[in-house]
């Protein structure tokens, strides 16, 4: 039984090694979504486990420049995983040998998006930004909004709730 355990293991990570392409980065859309070319073609990823701010959200730009500086241009590996209801595949991605997700959580660059993920590391990861007050969590974790409430407010409730550091009126 052991043996049968062990033999499936080693194939489970055997093909998962095999399933990752590499590409280079060609676009960086915004903080979770990028343009990335392999030989054959161009894939539009979005990455797992994150949801960064919007370009026109509170650090929304700053991510979008920080993901940019650190990825466009470079060669990455990626596995798709799903495609989503827009047509993107839903890919994990790995620079310089580092999962891209926890390097974002880590600088406060994007949340965990904790309503499809439950990866304990990466809940860890974004608490310990918060409480350091990195990239988007610079004003406190009360004045950050979450990306997937943003998108669903209206423009008079996104001025109501998602300023960030702007201070609220009296």
């Amino acid at each position: 039984m052991k043996k049968l355990i062990v033999s499936v293991l080693f194939l489970m990570a055997f093909t998962a090694a095999f399933s990752q392409e590499e590409a280079r980065v060609m676009k960086v859309k915004d903080g979770d979504t990028y343009v990335l070319k392999t030989t054959a073609k161009e894939h539009t990823i979005r990455l797992l486990n994150v949801d960064a701010t919007e370009l026109n959200q509170h650090w929304g730009f700053n991510s979008w420049l920080n993901v940019k500086a650190l990825i466009l241009g470079k060669v990455v590996k990626f596995e798709v995983l799903k495609t989503d209801v827009y047509g993107r595949e839903l890919a994990m991605v790995y620079v310089d040998g580092q999962r891209l997700d926890e390097i974002l959580i880590a600088n406060g660059w994007a949340w965990h998006y904790i309503n499809f993920d439950t990866d304990a590391r990466l809940e860890d990861l974004m608490r310990k930004a918060s409480s350091e007050r990195k990239g988007l969590w610079e004003c406190g974790a009360e004045k950050v909004c979450p990306p997937w409430l943003f998108r669903k407010y209206n423009a008079k409730n996104r001025y109501r709730f998602c300023k960030g550091c702007i201070a609220t009126k009296k």
